[in-house]
């Protein structure tokens, strides 16, 4: 390597420091008797020159303790959403990007979702791992620099080649535990428009291998967290049924002594006034022998008796009924199935007590609002894991619901209605537990909420499925 030398220092030619020595060659060269001034121009030689080193020193300084900030920010962050918003933000500190996207396994699907989006850009984006990239990078551990030449089409499904060049991907990294592919990094060209570098690439090996299991143990905490919600609720409901059992039969009774009664007496009041107050008692005893054909309904929790019958019939079927009442209430629908048929096997007066309860529900969420309704109904299916299942979801622009009233929806009694009795959710939630499904309610970005169902389907029954 080539030196100049300025006194004792040396100074390498590689940094390009010659040019401020030629600055002030002249001064050197220049005969002066004053020695303050001739120390001054090389002690101001030597700063020009030893300025980068030393900034150099303190760049890697700070990647250090951005590595040491970022080891601390996976232990403290337990929000999978906030947990990779930090992941992408420590990359962006470390490599110039113009943008970066994490895409991760979803369970419920089997898919790899893109998890942090830009504004405008679509929120539905995925890879298939049926289709080539994520084939080859389960494959592979090495970074894939995209190209769309001849030789790379056994690697990129047409799928895969609309979702890079939407992206506009350039570099794509795995990410991996335990031998394990979990998701992967897409990533745009560098914002200076240069190569990825060794040392970028390095840079980001070190700080997915790290991130990968945070995200591995923030989810399965979500995760175990919903499970234990699920087992707490249907242990709830089996010891609330069992008392409502009970309570139900003790009650009936002596209510039907009670009705038998007023209706006796109400035949000999000829006072208008009272002849009312009777009736108005009569009413209320009906809501009470109401409430008490929920309890009982709710306590029995009968097992389902299934048989195959098509999905979307029994759907159009539901909405029939109610026809009226959405009529009534000016509520639009939208009905959306992924086939024209879906074969089910389950009991079909169960599930039809569900959706009614559920979109009547809807409906009701809609008219307090005072708006034009529209609820919309969808079913699909997802493949997780070689199994299928079936996905109903029922979508308004109601209100939506309070986030205190999201963990009471499937108690017993727990109802936001002047005239409810808050049994039906709970019924419902038995009746798709008993066919081994999940049901969840939640709000949705754009306003309202929705309802969705998930039943086990039969795979077979969809021959040409991937």
């Amino acid at each position: 390597m080539t030196f100049l030398s300025v006194g004792r220092i040396p100074v390498q030619k590689k940094l390009g420091f010659y040019k401020n020595i030629a600055t002030f060659a002249p001064l050197l060269n220049k005969k002066h008797d004053d020695e303050r001034f001739l120390s001054n121009s090389i002690s101001t030689i030597i700063a020009m020159m030893i300025k980068p080193l030393l900034n150099k020193r303190k760049k890697q300084y700070d990647f250090h303790q951005v590595f040491l900030d970022f080891n601390r920010t996976l232990h403290a962050i337990k929000d999978r959403t906030l947990l990779i918003s930090s992941i992408v933000a420590r990359i962006y500190e470390l490599i110039p990007a113009q943008a970066i996207y994490l895409f991760w396994e979803s369970y419920e699907t089997g898919h790899f979702r893109l998890m942090n989006t830009d504004p405008g850009m679509p929120q539905d984006i995925s890879l298939s791992r049926d289709d080539g990239l994520i084939k080859w990078l389960m494959l592979n551990d090495s970074p894939l620099t995209v190209s769309f030449a001849p030789e790379y089409a056994n690697i990129f499904s047409p799928a895969d080649e609309e979702v890079l060049r939407l992206l506009e991907t350039v570099l794509i990294c795995s990410l991996k535990t335990n031998n394990s592919f979990r998701g992967a990094i897409l990533m745009k060209k560098r914002t200076d428009n240069r190569p990825y570098t060794s040392r970028d690439l390095e840079m980001l090996s070190i700080l997915l291998n790290n991130a990968v299991l945070a995200i591995e143990n923030v989810i399965y905490h979500e995760e175990r967290v919903v499970h234990l919600k699920h087992i707490y609720q249907t242990d709830r409901l089996a010891i609330i049924g069992q008392l409502a059992a009970g309570a139900a039969h003790e009650i009936r009774n002596p209510l039907t002594g009670i009705k038998s009664a007023i209706q006796y007496v109400k035949g000999d009041i000829q006072d208008p006034v009272k002849r009312e107050m009777m009736q108005s008692v009569l009413l209320e005893v009906d809501r009470i022998n109401e409430i008490l054909t929920g309890l009982l309904s709710f306590s029995r929790q009968n097992n389902p008796v299934k048989h195959e019958f098509d999905l979307s019939v029994l759907i159009e079927q539901t909405l029939e009924l109610i026809r009226n009442t959405r009529i009534k209430k000016q509520v639009q629908f939208t009905v959306t199935f992924f086939a024209p048929s879906i074969p089910v096997v389950a009991d079909s007066d169960q599930l039809k007590q569900v959706l009614l309860n559920i979109i009547l529900n809807a409906i009701d969420a809609i008219a307090d609002e005072g708006d034009e309704g529209e609820i919309a109904i969808g079913v699909k299916r997802e493949i997780i894991g070689g199994a299928m299942f079936y996905v109903i979801t029922v979508a308004d622009n109601g209100r939506g619901i309070s986030e205190d009233s999201l963990e009471k929806l499937f108690d017993p009694f727990f109802t936001t209605k002047e005239d409810g009795t808050g049994l039906g959710l709970s019924i419902s939630y038995g009746i798709i537990q008993r066919h081994n499904g999940t049901i969840d309610v939640g709000n949705r970005p754009e306003g309202g909420a929705q309802v969705t169902i998930r039943l086990p389907g039969d795979l077979s029954s969809f021959p040409n499925s991937s």
